[in-house]
This record gives C-alpha cells, sequence and structure tokens, in this order.
C-alpha cells in the first residue's frame, strides 16, 4: 500500500458511534477494539480504559483489498504509521513486564459488510484476530484452509526479548503461490480424503511422509497419530527392535500404549538383557502386564551417590509442590516411595525413580486433603516445567476434578519456570 493511501485512508476513519461509546464507558481498566466501516475497506479504532473510566485511543488500523497499515499515537503526538504489524498495544511496557493488552472486540459484525467478508474470521480459533485479517490481507486463499478444516494450520509463537509478544504463525508447508486446496497443501486427491476428519494431523502426516516416502498413506497417518512429530524416538525404537515403523505403530495403538512407556519398557529389557529382535520380547502379548512385571524384577538399588543426590535435590522441588481445594502435589520424600508409588497404583513410576534423584526429571505425587498418605495420582515434569504424563491407578484418565487441578498447576509450572528463565537471562 503506497504512503499517499495510507493518509488518505487516516483521514476516512469513520467516528464511533454514540451506542458503542456507552458500552466502553466504565471504572475498571480494559481494552476495546471498535470495528468500523467506511466504503468497502476495514476500519479498527483501539481504545484503552483507564481505572477512573477516561479513555485514550491508542492504535488505529485498515484492511482493503491492496494491503493492511497499522498507526500508533504518542501522547501530544500525531498518528503515524507503525512499521511492525502486530496486535494492538494499549499499554507501554516497563521493566520488561507488559502490561494486559487482551481487548473486547466491538461491534465486529460489520466486519461481514467490509472487503474482509470473506475472510472466515468467525473460524479462526486464535487470540490474534487483527493479526489474522492482514494474514488475510496479504493471502486471500486462507479462505479455502479455513472452510475445509485446516484452521489449526494458522498458529501463534512468541517472540520478544521477554517471550511476551505474539505473533500469527502460518504452517511452514502452505504453498500460499496457488488458489487450489489440494496444491496448497502439497496433497493429493486420496490423501485429501485419508485426512478428512483427521485435519489436526495434518503437519505430522507431511512430516513422517518426507521420512517413509514408501510407506502407504494410511500407516503414514497412524504413524503420526502415535508418535506426533517424534521422528527420534520412532529410529530409536526400530535400532532397537529391527521392526518397521508402521508395524510399531501399529502395536502401540492396538495396545493403546504411549512411545514414553514403550521406551521405558526397551529400557528395561535392554537392562535385563533381553533380545529385543525377538518379536515375544519387544511386542508381548500383553505390553502392559509385562511392563508390569520387569518394573517388578528390577532391583532399584539406592547407591549412596543417588541417597546424596535425592536429598540435594529436595530443596529445589519445593518450588514444584503446589495447592487448590481439595488436592495437593508434593515431592517424594525418597526413592523407595517413588517405588511404593508404582505398586499401589500399578504403573511403572519406580522405574524412573533413579532419574528423579539424578535431577533428570521431577515425579511429584497427586493427594487428597482428606486422604494425605494414600496414592491417588502420579505427575512427570520434565526439566523445563512442562507435564509429560499423569498416571492414576493402572493408568487410568483423570477426572474431571483432577484435570481442571492440573490446568491450575501448569500455570504454576510455567510462573516457575518463567522466574527461572528470567534470572538466567539477566
Amino acid at each position: 500500500m503506497r504512503q499517499q493511501r495510507k493518509e488518505e485512508l487516516l483521514r476516512r476513519f469513520p467516528a464511533v458511534p454514540e451506542s458503542i461509546m456507552e458500552k466502553m464507558k466504565g471504572r475498571l481498566a480494559d481494552n476495546f477494539a471498535v470495528f468500523l466501516t467506511n466504503g468497502n475497506e476495514l476500519f479498527v479504532r483501539c481504545f484503552h480504559r483507564y481505572s477512573d473510566g477516561k479513555l485514550i485511543e491508542r492504535q488505529r488500523y485498515v484492511f482493503a483489498k491492496d494491503g493492511s497499515v497499522r498507526w500508533g499515537k504518542d501522547d501530544g503526538a500525531p498518528w503515524t504509521v507503525r512499521k511492525e504489524f502486530r496486535e494492538p498495544v494499549f499499554c507501554q511496557s516497563c521493566y520488561g513486564y507488559n502490561f494486559n493488552n487482551t481487548y473486547k472486540g466491538l461491534n465486529m459484525e460489520v466486519i461481514g459488510q467490509s472487503c474482509m467478508k470473506y475472510c472466515c474470521h468467525d473460524l479462526y480459533k486464535g487470540d490474534l484476530l487483527i493479526e489474522y485479517l492482514h494474514l488475510y490481507c496479504r493471502h486471500p486463499n486462507v479462505e479455502y484452509l479455513m472452510k475445509a478444516g485446516y484452521g489449526d494450520l494458522i498458529g501463534e509463537y512468541y517472540t520478544g526479548y521477554w517471550g511476551g509478544i505474539q505473533h500469527i504463525e502460518a504452517n511452514r508447508h502452505i504453498n500460499w503461490k496457488s488458489n487450489n486446496l489440494l496444491k496448497m497443501l502439497g496433497l493429493n486427491r486420496d490423501e485429501f480424503k485419508l485426512l478428512a476428519g483427521h485435519e489436526e494431523l495434518y503437519d505430522e502426516y507431511v512430516m513422517w511422509r518426507k521420512h517413509y516416502p514408501r510407506t502407504k498413506p494410511e500407516d503414514l497417518l497412524l504413524i503420526g497419530s502415535v508418535f506426533g512429530h517424534e521422528y527420534g524416538t520412532m529410529e530409536r525404537f526400530i535400532h532397537a527392535t529391527g521392526l518397521k515403523p508402521q508395524r510399531i505403530a501399529r502395536y502401540l495403538n492396538e495396545h493403546d500404549a504411549e512411545p514414553h512407556d514403550y521406551d521405558d519398557y526397551l529400557r528395561q529389557c535392554a537392562q535385563l538383557r533381553y533380545d529385543l529382535h525377538d518379536t515375544a520380547i519387544s511386542m508381548p502379548h500383553d505390553f502392559m502386564a509385562m511392563h508390569t512385571r520387569l518394573s517388578e524384577m528390577i532391583k532399584y538399588n539406592e547407591s549412596q551417590e543417588a541417597r546424596r543426590k535425592f536429598k540435594a535435590n529436595m530443596e529445589y522441588r519445593k518450588k514444584l509442590e503446589f495447592a487448590s481445594g481439595g488436592l495437593f502435589i508434593r515431592q517424594p520424600k525418597n526413592m523407595t516411595e517413588i517405588v511404593y508409588e508404582g505398586k499401589q497404583l500399578h504403573h511403572c513410576v519406580g522405574g524412573y525413580a533413579q532419574r528423579h534423584a539424578y535431577g533428570k526429571l521431577h515425579i511429584m505425587f497427586i493427594r487428597t486433603t482428606e486422604k494425605p498418605d494414600v496414592p491417588f495420582y502420579t505427575v512427570e515434569v520434565d526439566l523445563f516445567g512442562k507435564i509429560v504424563q499423569v498416571r492414576g491407578l493402572r493408568n487410568c484418565e483423570t477426572t474431571p476434578e483432577v484435570q481442571a487441578f492440573i490446568e491450575e498447576y501448569e500455570k504454576h509450572l510455567a510462573a516457575v519456570f518463567g522466574k527461572e528463565k528470567r534470572r538466567k537471562t539477566a
């Protein structure tokens, strides 16, 4: 969009109707994005409301057939074009901490009365609506992806010094130069039909197709659903067992086994010097029963060094403990307690005791306040603060209550590891 055109559009910004101004009145701090039209273009005016009720306009946007533009305005200065196109900034950042820049969209129904009426904004699942409209201005063929159920290919990523700025990111496999949906996705008709109802596995499917080009499409889809993007894990399994990737994926799928459980099982077999090229070993008839049996067979020797490491890490792990409602999460008191946890809940956490002791991962126990000493659920947290797995009795799924607790715990971990990241950066 040329500079002359940008200046012309700035002069055409419509006024905000009084009825919408009334909706923005109040006493608590809040942010608003007001959508307006003037002709065929879509205009957006962004306001910040201070806690005393004062309204200040911070950003302006225009979306047109020939492009999109963002304006900003400093106190006492005229509106100027911003080089970076991003979501509205309602408050300035201070000492590395960003103020809340989320906003409420008002009068959004006018999007359908502008040149953006085919943008499928109602199908966009993310939080970056302004950037999504910007993406549509650059690539109107995003409409085909959204209508075909491939909206998940439009994701988000974080950038900025403190990782607090979000931007939209389109899947790297999309061919924006084509208006043909199949060519955009790089799929043939048979592959497109196969992925119908499994569109969320598109990226995994394309990745595995690249690694195993001679494998049947239906097998590639199964591999993607079982392994996700874990190509290194699959290669390790192939090297250990001599099996083909599709056979491994089918086995795990049939036995409802996760790759990390199978990985742990293979490590146990190697420790016991079993022949993994024997399919009776690598693919037992009852995987969970065999896995549990090996967990009980292996003796977890608590060496003096392991006990010392375990105690040394206990002080650090206190920050990983958490409580909410009738549930709390705590760290194990010793390695024997981890083995006992596995035996009581009939899962394989005992095999993680050594790695927990040496700080290679974190095993945490979920307990109820009513029965604080009774094993309930077990959680594995990696070194980056991500929850890897949550296991209950015989690997049962989490209840709604426990799932809600886990979601709160994830926020706690994000805060803990976020502070560590900032401290290490400083």
